[in-house]
């Protein structure tokens, strides 16, 4: 059995914010997660409103503001399984992507793989993560032709 078939994805929609295709989200993911030599996965997606997504981030994080994306590992056990929650704002990526010249969904997609990166290890702390995870992020979203930009605080 190949790696592809050992991932499972899951999409759930729960805005009407955005257009979202969701079998692109899961080639998105499954690829991301492909990358990231994950050997095994269970991955719900969750694409939600800003309303939700603070609420989240509030329970969650004791952050009491909508942000973009949350991960949540559920399974810690060292080994290249992973089992893991992603959840994000379809309304953030609308307010955000002009901003950074691209489309909602560009910038929806960029969201998916930064917190996918998250469940698989990757941290964005201190400056050299950070960049090590624009490098991630950069590398996955150029298979789809996407070059990402950021902000200046945030490179």
């Amino acid at each position: 059995m190949s790696n592809s078939e050992t991932i499972r994805i899951e999409i759930c929609n729960q805005q009407t914010q955005l257009a979202i295709d969701e079998a692109f989200l899961i080639e998105v993911a499954r690829q991301t997660l492909l990358d990231e030599q994950a050997a095994s996965a269970e991955i719900s997606i969750a694409v939600v409103d800003n309303q939700t997504i603070h609420a989240l981030n509030r329970q969650h994080l004791k952050h009491d503001y909508p942000t973009d994306v949350l991960s949540f590992r559920l399974n810690d056990d060292g080994d290249k399984h992973i089992e893991g929650e992603v959840v994000i704002s379809a309304e953030m990526a609308s307010e955000n992507a002009d901003g950074f010249r691209w489309s909602p969904q560009s910038e929806l997609l960029l969201y998916l793989i930064h917190g996918l990166l998250h469940l698989c290890g990757h941290d964005d702390h201190s400056e050299i993560d950070r960049n090590r995870m624009r490098a991630r992020e950069r590398k996955i979203l150029r298979l789809w032709n996407l070059e990402p930009q950021y902000s200046p605080a945030d490179d």
